[in-house]
């Protein structure tokens, strides 16, 4: 079995963070739910775009299915153990896009 994850970049206005997620995010709700993601746009407070790169990796054989959160976690601290984890993985893919953020979006209310 081969495990998909992608180490993900953001950047906007000079911040940066740098994380892993399952599968391979190509739009914004991709990345919608992994703490990471969430926690670096809430800092942001005012409209900008947001880069967005991620390196896909295969993590083992055969099958492959999207890692879970936990795998994810487990991938982190490998990594944080052993610099060189991801040169043991299969790089399969590099992807590359933006998102317009704008504050008010994290409060987006329809109001009837």
């Amino acid at each position: 079995m081969a495990v998909l994850f992608s180490a993900v970049t953001l950047s906007a206005n000079d911040q940066e963070v740098e994380f892993f997620v399952g599968g391979i995010p190509r739009e914004y709700d991709d990345l919608e739910g992994w703490t990471a993601f969430e926690d670096f746009m809430e800092d942001l407070d005012e409209e900008t775009e947001v880069s967005v790169h991620a390196e896909a990796y295969l993590y083992g054989e055969e099958e492959t299915y999207k890692a879970t959160p936990e795998e994810v976690a487990y991938f982190m601290m490998r990594m944080n153990q052993d610099e060189t984890f991801l040169s043991r993985c299969d790089n399969i893919e590099s992807v590359d896009f933006t998102i317009s953020w704008s504050p008010d979006e994290l409060f987006d209310m329809e109001v009837n």
